[in-house]
């Protein structure tokens, strides 16, 4: 199978799994209503908190290990390690947040559960991506996207129970993990015996993917100061038809980054080998498919977005449908600054990614009262692609200057033989 086809089952993988949790927010307020609704969407956003601690951004630098730095084991040993930390830090959390229900702090246990859950197959994915199979993490997307999502639904329908719902949606992802993906990665990955270094190799993994973790947390907060704001000036229902305008644009950095995954351990290689012209030649594919899927999405808003956005969300989301072109936008630049973070990384220009996220918050933060206040709403997706921009402008200033440094270093080099 080519890496072509490799890649487009993995990204169709991503958008199951992402159409899947789409679908079980909508068909909750179908089932039982608003109150449902707002528990689920609770435990997601509180639980994708501690998600970034288990997550770690591992997976970019495990695949673009290729000297082998680390065994595969000590990369799932550090997974293992970061998971153990999220659910520590979210039960202190919710041991001291009065303000929740008892039903919504269990609603947030069980999500984080079923979120670690995939953090660990991902590491496994990772493992199997540098045995070049990168197509089972997308048919293992596509198996848990369908069956959680559609086992929620049945037990849900059943039962009304928010709680049952979500415990039996977790164990579907325990039970696909262990007998789908375990089962691949036991063929294909050799695990070595457990060894004393192996604690300092786990030490070592997680401060060197630190700024890479610090890095995924400030896009969050750069997206939830224009949100914040919004709230503060204009309220909840504005908030709404903010939010409800950006919810399709998820796809676009749902799928592109998917894409861009397959190519990182190539972009590694080909950098340590300094294979300048193939490495010009798969940076500029990686950043035409950002492009891409940014112009056929504002075609499709265009061609199709007014009735389908009716269909979904009502005829009162149509005196905001102009913001979907704003929305876009962003979201396409952002989807840059993913591919930008993924260069970097194949890299290795870890501090780098950090500090141009943190330079994009920033701009958000300062910038974020004087657009909204004078734009609306507009303001906030201006402030995002400014934001954005400045990333993506920031990582690709620092990528060619590191061609051109190792264009001379390639050209000493040659000097030297």
């Amino acid at each position: 199978m080519t890496l072509r086809n490799k890649a487009l089952i993995n990204s169709a993988g991503s958008l199951v799994l992402f159409l899947g949790q789409w679908v079980i927010s909508v068909i909750i307020v179908r089932i039982t209503g608003y109150g449902d609704a707002g528990i689920f969407s609770l435990a997601m956003s509180i639980s994708n908190v501690f998600c970034f601690i288990a997550n770690y951004n591992i997976r970019n630098y495990q695949i673009s290990d290729v000297n082998n730095e680390f065994t595969q084991k000590q990369y799932l040993l550090s997974r293992i390690t970061t998971i153990g930390i999220s659910i520590i830090a979210c039960a202190v959390y919710l041991l001291f947040k009065s303000s929740y229900s008892f039903v919504e702090k269990i609603a947030i246990a069980l999500y984080l559960l079923y979120s670690n859950i995939n953090v660990f197959s991902d590491t496994m994915m990772g493992s199997l991506q540098k045995q070049d199979r990168l197509e089972i993490n997308g048919y293992s997307n596509i198996l848990r996207g369908v069956l959680c999502c559609g086992i929620f639904i049945v037990v849900h329908i059943l039962s009304k129970n928010i709680l049952l719902s979500l415990l039996i949606m977790t164990m579907t992802t325990l039970f696909t993990t262990f007998l789908y993906d375990w089962r691949y990665y036991r063929k294909s990955v050799i695990l070595e015996a457990y060894e004393g270094k192996n604690i300092y190799a786990i030490a070592s993994i997680l401060k060197k993917c630190f700024p890479l973790m610090v890095s995924t947390i400030f896009p969050v907060i750069t997206t939830a100061i224009p949100r914040s704001t919004i709230h503060k000036i204009f309220g909840e229902e504005t908030l709404g038809y903010f939010s409800s305008i950006f919810t399709p644009t998820a796809i676009i950095v749902t799928l592109a980054p998917a894409l861009i995954l397959s190519f990182v351990p190539k972009i590694s290689d080909e950098w340590n080998k300094l294979n300048l012209l193939s490495l010009g030649k798969l940076i500029a594919l990686c950043y035409g498919i950002c492009a891409a899927f940014t112009v056929v999405s504002e075609v499709a808003a265009l061609l199709a977005g007014r009735p389908v956005m009716t269909l979904v969300f009502g005829e009162s989301i149509l005196p905001y449908y102009n913001l979907l072109y704003w929305a876009i936008a962003a979201t396409g630049v952002n989807a840059f600054t993913s591919c930008g973070n993924a260069i970097l990384i194949a890299m290795r220009k870890r501090k780098t990614v950090a500090i141009a996220s943190l330079i994009s918050t920033a701009f958000a933060f300062f910038l974020s009262n004087i657009l909204i206040k004078n734009n609306g709403i507009y303001g906030a997706a201006y402030l995002l692609l400014i934001a954005y921009g400045v990333h993506a402008l920031i990582q690709i200033v620092v990528i060619v200057f590191s061609f051109y440094t190792a264009k001379r270093k390639k050209g000493n080099l040659s000097l030297d033989s």
